[in-house]
Protein backbone atom coordinates (compact mmCIF):
# COMPACT_ATOMS: atom_id res chain seq x y z
CA UNK A 1 0.00 0.00 0.00
CA UNK A 2 1.11 3.61 -0.99
CA UNK A 3 -0.02 6.93 1.08
CA UNK A 4 -1.20 9.88 -0.54
CA UNK A 5 -2.72 12.97 0.84
CA UNK A 6 -5.68 15.74 -0.25
CA UNK A 7 -4.86 19.18 -0.78
CA UNK A 8 -8.11 19.89 1.79
CA UNK A 9 -5.79 19.44 4.42
CA UNK A 10 -3.58 22.03 2.84
CA UNK A 11 -5.63 24.71 1.15
CA UNK A 12 -3.06 27.54 0.80
CA UNK A 13 -0.40 25.44 -1.02
CA UNK A 14 -0.22 26.00 -4.63
CA UNK A 15 0.70 22.48 -6.56
CA UNK A 16 4.29 23.22 -6.35
CA UNK A 17 4.04 22.94 -2.64
CA UNK A 18 2.05 20.46 -2.45
CA UNK A 19 4.60 17.67 -4.22
CA UNK A 20 7.75 18.82 -2.53
CA UNK A 21 5.61 18.56 0.79
CA UNK A 22 4.64 15.04 -0.06
CA UNK A 23 8.04 14.23 -0.80
CA UNK A 24 9.41 15.86 2.32
CA UNK A 25 6.92 13.71 4.70
CA UNK A 26 6.95 10.81 3.25
CA UNK A 27 3.87 10.43 0.62
CA UNK A 28 3.58 9.07 -2.68
CA UNK A 29 0.85 10.85 -3.87
CA UNK A 30 -1.79 13.56 -3.88
CA UNK A 31 -5.56 14.19 -4.16
CA UNK A 32 -7.10 17.07 -5.55
CA UNK A 33 -10.32 18.44 -4.00
CA UNK A 34 -9.63 22.29 -5.22
CA UNK A 35 -6.34 24.13 -6.03
CA UNK A 36 -5.59 27.37 -4.61
CA UNK A 37 -9.19 28.45 -4.13
CA UNK A 38 -10.70 26.93 -7.39
CA UNK A 39 -13.16 24.04 -6.22
CA UNK A 40 -14.15 22.96 -9.82
CA UNK A 41 -10.65 21.61 -11.25
CA UNK A 42 -11.60 21.99 -14.94
CA UNK A 43 -11.08 26.01 -14.52
CA UNK A 44 -7.87 25.69 -12.54
CA UNK A 45 -5.26 27.49 -14.50
CA UNK A 46 -2.56 25.15 -13.07
CA UNK A 47 -4.02 21.97 -14.66
CA UNK A 48 -5.54 23.11 -17.50
CA UNK A 49 -3.43 25.24 -18.81
CA UNK A 50 -0.43 22.81 -19.52
CA UNK A 51 -1.56 19.40 -18.34
CA UNK A 52 1.68 17.57 -19.69
CA UNK A 53 4.28 20.32 -17.16
CA UNK A 54 1.64 19.28 -14.47
CA UNK A 55 2.41 15.59 -15.40
CA UNK A 56 6.14 16.10 -15.63
CA UNK A 57 6.27 18.08 -12.01
CA UNK A 58 4.93 15.25 -10.60
CA UNK A 59 6.82 12.71 -12.56
CA UNK A 60 10.39 14.13 -11.89
CA UNK A 61 9.34 14.47 -8.24
CA UNK A 62 7.92 10.59 -7.78
CA UNK A 63 4.93 11.76 -6.48
CA UNK A 64 1.27 10.68 -8.28
CA UNK A 65 -1.61 12.82 -8.92
CA UNK A 66 -4.50 9.78 -7.50
CA UNK A 67 -7.75 11.34 -7.80
CA UNK A 68 -9.66 14.45 -8.43
CA UNK A 69 -12.45 14.95 -6.22
CA UNK A 70 -15.50 16.13 -6.95
CA UNK A 71 -18.68 17.59 -4.98
CA UNK A 72 -20.63 15.42 -7.26
CA UNK A 73 -23.69 13.24 -6.78
CA UNK A 74 -26.36 12.15 -9.03
CA UNK A 75 -29.30 11.55 -5.94
CA UNK A 76 -31.68 14.51 -7.00
CA UNK A 77 -35.44 14.23 -8.86
CA UNK A 78 -34.67 16.57 -11.02
CA UNK A 79 -33.16 14.80 -13.83
CA UNK A 80 -31.88 17.86 -15.78
CA UNK A 81 -29.74 18.43 -12.46
CA UNK A 82 -28.86 14.85 -12.52
CA UNK A 83 -27.51 15.87 -16.42
CA UNK A 84 -25.62 18.83 -15.18
CA UNK A 85 -23.69 16.62 -12.65
CA UNK A 86 -23.06 14.39 -15.61
CA UNK A 87 -21.28 16.97 -17.92
CA UNK A 88 -19.51 18.18 -15.12
CA UNK A 89 -17.98 14.78 -14.05
CA UNK A 90 -17.07 13.82 -18.06
CA UNK A 91 -15.17 17.15 -17.64
CA UNK A 92 -13.42 15.99 -14.29
CA UNK A 93 -12.86 12.97 -16.53
CA UNK A 94 -11.42 14.23 -19.50
CA UNK A 95 -9.05 16.23 -17.50
CA UNK A 96 -8.00 13.39 -15.36
CA UNK A 97 -6.91 11.41 -19.12
CA UNK A 98 -4.96 14.48 -20.02
CA UNK A 99 -3.14 14.80 -16.67
CA UNK A 100 -2.66 10.99 -16.84
CA UNK A 101 -4.81 10.94 -12.87
CA UNK A 102 -6.12 7.52 -12.56
CA UNK A 103 -9.23 8.09 -10.49
CA UNK A 104 -12.11 10.80 -10.70
CA UNK A 105 -13.95 10.49 -7.03
CA UNK A 106 -18.03 11.15 -6.74
CA UNK A 107 -20.26 11.06 -3.92
CA UNK A 108 -23.71 8.98 -2.74
CA UNK A 109 -25.04 11.67 -0.88
CA UNK A 110 -28.43 11.93 0.39
CA UNK A 111 -32.21 10.58 0.03
CA UNK A 112 -34.33 13.57 -1.29
CA UNK A 113 -37.61 14.55 0.30
CA UNK A 114 -40.72 12.37 -1.13
CA UNK A 115 -43.11 15.15 -3.34
CA UNK A 116 -45.80 14.47 -0.80
CA UNK A 117 -43.75 16.00 2.05
CA UNK A 118 -46.12 13.96 4.71
CA UNK A 119 -44.39 10.66 3.22
CA UNK A 120 -40.86 11.41 4.16
CA UNK A 121 -38.25 10.52 1.96
CA UNK A 122 -37.72 8.71 -1.13
CA UNK A 123 -37.19 5.01 -1.15
CA UNK A 124 -33.72 3.78 -1.03
CA UNK A 125 -33.93 1.79 -3.59
CA UNK A 126 -35.56 4.12 -5.83
CA UNK A 127 -32.87 6.55 -4.98
CA UNK A 128 -30.30 3.99 -5.53
CA UNK A 129 -31.58 2.90 -8.50
CA UNK A 130 -31.48 6.28 -9.82
CA UNK A 131 -27.89 6.85 -8.78
CA UNK A 132 -26.88 3.70 -10.79
CA UNK A 133 -28.01 4.52 -13.36
CA UNK A 134 -26.33 7.62 -13.98
CA UNK A 135 -23.23 6.40 -12.93
CA UNK A 136 -23.33 3.44 -15.23
CA UNK A 137 -24.14 6.36 -18.10
CA UNK A 138 -20.62 7.48 -17.27
CA UNK A 139 -19.00 4.16 -17.23
CA UNK A 140 -18.18 4.22 -20.78
CA UNK A 141 -16.52 7.86 -21.22
CA UNK A 142 -14.45 6.96 -18.21
CA UNK A 143 -12.78 3.73 -19.50
CA UNK A 144 -12.34 5.94 -23.12
CA UNK A 145 -9.96 8.30 -21.34
CA UNK A 146 -8.32 5.36 -19.07
CA UNK A 147 -9.75 6.84 -16.06
CA UNK A 148 -11.46 4.86 -12.92
CA UNK A 149 -15.06 6.14 -11.54
CA UNK A 150 -14.85 5.90 -7.83
CA UNK A 151 -18.59 6.28 -5.80
CA UNK A 152 -17.40 7.55 -2.50
CA UNK A 153 -19.67 5.88 0.78
CA UNK A 154 -20.99 9.33 2.00
CA UNK A 155 -24.27 11.00 3.08
CA UNK A 156 -27.00 8.62 3.34
CA UNK A 157 -25.47 5.99 1.74
CA UNK A 158 -22.56 5.20 4.21
CA UNK A 159 -23.14 1.43 3.99
CA UNK A 160 -21.25 -1.29 2.34
CA UNK A 161 -24.41 -2.43 1.00
CA UNK A 162 -25.19 0.52 -0.63
CA UNK A 163 -21.66 0.88 -2.50
CA UNK A 164 -21.44 -2.87 -3.27
CA UNK A 165 -24.92 -2.31 -5.33
CA UNK A 166 -23.65 0.67 -7.27
CA UNK A 167 -20.71 -0.90 -7.92
CA UNK A 168 -22.33 -3.93 -9.15
CA UNK A 169 -24.83 -2.20 -10.84
CA UNK A 170 -22.56 -0.49 -13.39
CA UNK A 171 -21.21 -3.52 -14.47
CA UNK A 172 -18.05 -1.98 -15.88
CA UNK A 173 -14.23 -2.36 -14.62
CA UNK A 174 -13.99 1.66 -14.68
CA UNK A 175 -16.70 1.77 -12.00
CA UNK A 176 -15.29 1.17 -8.32
CA UNK A 177 -15.47 2.73 -4.75
CA UNK A 178 -13.77 4.40 -2.66
CA UNK A 179 -13.66 3.55 0.89
CA UNK A 180 -14.35 6.07 3.60
CA UNK A 181 -14.28 3.99 7.44
CA UNK A 182 -15.18 6.75 9.45
CA UNK A 183 -17.95 7.79 7.26
CA UNK A 184 -19.18 4.08 7.93
CA UNK A 185 -18.67 4.34 11.38
CA UNK A 186 -21.60 6.97 11.80
CA UNK A 187 -23.55 3.75 10.87
CA UNK A 188 -21.75 1.52 13.31
CA UNK A 189 -20.46 -0.49 10.17
CA UNK A 190 -16.95 -1.86 11.45
CA UNK A 191 -14.25 -2.72 8.86
CA UNK A 192 -14.58 -6.45 9.65
CA UNK A 193 -18.09 -5.65 7.27
CA UNK A 194 -17.10 -3.58 4.76
CA UNK A 195 -13.76 -4.72 3.34
CA UNK A 196 -15.01 -8.08 2.83
CA UNK A 197 -18.17 -7.57 1.56
CA UNK A 198 -16.55 -5.32 -0.99
CA UNK A 199 -13.20 -7.12 -1.73
CA UNK A 200 -11.63 -6.21 -5.04
CA UNK A 201 -14.67 -3.19 -5.79
CA UNK A 202 -12.19 -1.10 -3.35
CA UNK A 203 -10.60 1.54 -5.59
CA UNK A 204 -8.99 3.80 -3.20
CA UNK A 205 -9.68 4.29 0.55
CA UNK A 206 -9.79 7.23 2.98
CA UNK A 207 -7.76 7.35 5.81
CA UNK A 208 -9.57 9.80 8.57
CA UNK A 209 -10.07 9.45 12.13
CA UNK A 210 -12.17 10.99 14.78
CA UNK A 211 -13.70 10.87 17.97
CA UNK A 212 -17.44 9.41 18.62
CA UNK A 213 -20.09 9.48 21.05
CA UNK A 214 -22.30 6.27 20.27
CA UNK A 215 -22.70 6.63 16.47
CA UNK A 216 -22.58 10.53 16.54
CA UNK A 217 -19.42 12.32 15.39
CA UNK A 218 -18.16 14.21 17.89
CA UNK A 219 -14.50 16.31 16.59
CA UNK A 220 -11.24 15.37 13.92
CA UNK A 221 -8.26 13.58 15.39
CA UNK A 222 -5.05 12.56 13.78
CA UNK A 223 -5.08 9.08 13.01
CA UNK A 224 -4.89 6.25 15.72
CA UNK A 225 -6.07 9.03 18.46
CA UNK A 226 -10.41 8.79 18.01
CA UNK A 227 -12.54 5.77 17.53
CA UNK A 228 -12.43 4.57 13.67
CA UNK A 229 -10.61 0.80 13.29
CA UNK A 230 -7.75 1.78 11.50
CA UNK A 231 -5.48 -0.95 12.52
CA UNK A 232 -8.13 -3.46 11.89
CA UNK A 233 -8.98 -1.82 8.62
CA UNK A 234 -5.17 -1.91 7.09
CA UNK A 235 -5.44 -5.45 8.29
CA UNK A 236 -8.18 -6.19 6.05
CA UNK A 237 -7.04 -4.43 3.09
CA UNK A 238 -4.05 -6.82 3.54
CA UNK A 239 -6.04 -9.70 3.44
CA UNK A 240 -7.81 -8.79 0.35
CA UNK A 241 -4.53 -8.21 -1.68
CA UNK A 242 -5.33 -4.31 -1.30
CA UNK A 243 -2.25 -2.38 -3.04
CA UNK A 244 -3.64 0.70 -3.70
CA UNK A 245 -3.45 4.37 -1.73
CA UNK A 246 -4.53 5.29 1.69
CA UNK A 247 -5.27 9.01 1.30
CA UNK A 248 -5.04 11.24 4.11
CA UNK A 249 -8.03 13.45 4.51
CA UNK A 250 -7.69 16.00 7.02
CA UNK A 251 -10.53 18.52 6.44
CA UNK A 252 -8.72 21.72 7.11
CA UNK A 253 -10.17 23.18 4.24
CA UNK A 254 -13.74 22.86 6.07
CA UNK A 255 -12.61 23.10 9.65
CA UNK A 256 -10.04 25.66 10.07
CA UNK A 257 -9.38 25.16 13.53
CA UNK A 258 -7.63 21.70 12.61
CA UNK A 259 -4.02 21.76 13.03
CA UNK A 260 -2.27 23.03 10.29
CA UNK A 261 -0.78 20.59 7.22
CA UNK A 262 2.56 20.64 8.56
CA UNK A 263 2.12 19.35 11.72
CA UNK A 264 -0.89 17.30 10.03
CA UNK A 265 0.61 15.36 7.46
CA UNK A 266 3.76 14.03 8.90
CA UNK A 267 2.02 12.84 12.06
CA UNK A 268 -0.79 11.18 9.74
CA UNK A 269 2.45 9.84 7.45
CA UNK A 270 4.66 8.40 10.31
CA UNK A 271 1.44 6.51 12.00
CA UNK A 272 0.18 4.70 9.11
CA UNK A 273 3.44 3.94 7.35
CA UNK A 274 4.23 1.68 10.98
CA UNK A 275 0.42 0.37 9.85
CA UNK A 276 1.78 -0.83 6.41
CA UNK A 277 5.04 -2.25 7.78
CA UNK A 278 3.00 -4.30 10.46
CA UNK A 279 3.23 -8.23 9.45
CA UNK A 280 0.31 -9.49 7.97
CA UNK A 281 -2.50 -11.16 10.57
CA UNK A 282 -3.91 -14.32 8.91
CA UNK A 283 -7.04 -14.26 8.22
CA UNK A 284 -9.52 -16.92 6.58
CA UNK A 285 -13.09 -16.47 4.62
CA UNK A 286 -12.50 -13.73 1.50
CA UNK A 287 -12.90 -16.26 -1.43
CA UNK A 288 -15.74 -14.40 -2.72
CA UNK A 289 -18.43 -11.97 -0.88
CA UNK A 290 -18.08 -12.74 2.58
CA UNK A 291 -20.97 -10.46 3.52
CA UNK A 292 -22.46 -9.94 0.23
CA UNK A 293 -26.06 -7.80 0.69
CA UNK A 294 -29.29 -9.55 0.54
CA UNK A 295 -31.96 -6.25 0.43
CA UNK A 296 -33.25 -7.27 -2.78
CA UNK A 297 -32.31 -3.80 -4.60
CA UNK A 298 -33.52 -3.52 -7.69
CA UNK A 299 -32.10 -1.29 -10.71
CA UNK A 300 -35.80 0.06 -10.86
CA UNK A 301 -35.86 1.92 -14.28
CA UNK A 302 -39.20 4.15 -14.07
CA UNK A 303 -40.33 4.25 -10.04
CA UNK A 304 -39.71 7.74 -9.00
CA UNK A 305 -41.00 7.16 -5.25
Amino acid sequence: MKLAYSSVACPAWDLVTMVEKAREYGYQGIELRGLEGQMYLPLAPQLASNPGKVGKLMRDAGVELVCLATSNAFHMRDLKEVAENQQQVREYIELAGKLGCPFVRVFGAELPRHPIWILGHERREVVLGRIARAIAALADHAAAHRVTLLIENSGDFTDSAAMWYLVDAANSPAVKCCWNPMAARTRCERPTTSIPRLGARVGLVKIADAKFEGRAFDSHVLPGQGNVELPRLVQLLKGIGYRGFLVFDWPKLWTPGLADADRSLPAAAKYLKGLIDEKPIPMSAYKGDKYAPRQGYELLEAQSG
